[in-house]
């Protein structure tokens, strides 16, 4: 790289991490206003506040307005250079606009790689954390049992619980039958279940298990058993949140998982899956709209290049709202709806970067 791509690289940088960390203090100050009386009125210590609720919602709102940042800092710093009149020092070299527009890439890809290694992994397990704390001190949801809860855990595998309670992962008057061939060839009852956490398995209680040995049932019974079974707890927590603190291995499984149970109505996980690849791409598409915008010194400078990203800003995350919606109640297709702002504003990229002073 050469020195001017070095001191466009290290702009974008910088320019980036002081509009991230002066737009997540200001968003931090009003979370906080909102939340004030819940946080003040649970006794909850200040480090739980720190370490459990703002460690978490930190990475979480950065990772939300990553295309609003970028767009911000890419216009806030071009503009300075376009002002300065360094971007026509540059063309006037014998640089062309798109040689110039290489460490604003390199720049779009770095942010782009963290964004979408933390979206996958790192972000959802400090979601953890923070949703838990939600759930207990903000917001007080205790998930609600279920009654008379039937499903597909596996090919040929279904159960019946007559209740399941989320909080403790137990459930009563359970029963478990496997098929083959249409034909049932095991079948398992108990009174009660529970969930092992040490051993990840689940303890049986009062049980019976049937089992087809050539053309006769050999019967199994006891007081208490411990068993591997083809479910798990999580399988059956149906919080809006739970898509939020599962690593994109753990989703995928998920909606594996549950597509094999025959559960429909997995739009939501759908849609968080490809968000997380469409947010990172679209950092490029920021970027080059943003310095497509910036890069003419026009009146009005820095305060008009920005009125005009925060417009364009507000307008993708409106596009992302509408096509999210129509994704999850209705036909389109969540890989769709979550990449078409991507697709309209890619458009509007092009069109920029074709109208901007070459």
């Amino acid at each position: 790289m050469k020195k001017i791509d070095w001191y466009i690289f290290k702009k974008y940088i910088t320019t980036f991490i002081f509009i991230m960390g002066l737009l997540v203090a200001i968003t931090i100050v009003i979370d906080i206003s909102e939340k004030i009386d819940s946080l003040l009125g649970a006794n909850i210590p200040l480090n739980a506040i720190v370490f459990e609720y703002y460690l978490g919602f930190i990475p979480f709102i950065s990772s939300l307005l990553a295309p609003f940042f970028i767009l911000v800092a890419v216009i806030f710093f071009t503009s300075q250079l376009a002002d300065r009149s360094e971007i026509i020092a540059i063309l006037n070299s014998g640089t062309s606009f798109y040689r110039m527009l290489l460490p604003y890439f390199y720049g779009a890809l770095f942010f782009a790689f963290l964004l979408y290694i933390g979206n996958h992994y790192i972000i959802p397990e400090a979601n953890k954390k923070r949703v838990k704390f939600e759930g207990t001190y903000i917001y007080k949801v205790s998930p609600s049992a279920a009654y008379n809860f039937h499903r597909m855990v596996a090919p040929g595998e279904v159960i019946y619980m007559e209740s399941y309670k989320p909080y403790d992962a137990t459930a009563y008057k359970f029963s478990m039958e496997k098929f083959k061939d249409g034909a049932m060839i095991k079948k398992i009852r108990c009174d009660k279940i529970e969930w092992q956490k040490n051993t990840k398995k689940w303890r049986l209680n009062n049980y019976y298990i049937r089992t087809l040995r050539g053309e006769q049932f050999a019967l199994e019974k006891g007081d208490i058993i411990d068993l591997a079974l083809p479910f798990k707890p999580e399988n059956f927590n149906f919080n809006s949140s739970t898509k939020e603190t599962m690593t994109t291995t753990e989703l995928v499984e998920y909606i594996n998982t549950m597509k094999k149970a025959g559960l429909s109505n997995l739009e939501f996980y759908e849609v968080e899956r490809y968000r997380r690849t469409s947010i990172p791409f679209s950092i490029f598409i920021m970027t080059l709209i943003g310095v497509s915008l910036a890069s003419q010194k026009v009146r009005g400078g820095l305060g008009w290049h920005l009125v005009l990203g925060i417009g364009l800003s507000a307008m993708y995350e409106i596009i992302m709202k509408f096509s999210i919606t129509f994704a999850t109640n209705s036909s389109l297709p969540a890989i769709l709806g979550v990449w078409i702002p991507n697709f309209i504003f890619g458009g509007i990229a092009f069109y920029l970067l074709k109208k901007a002073p070459k």
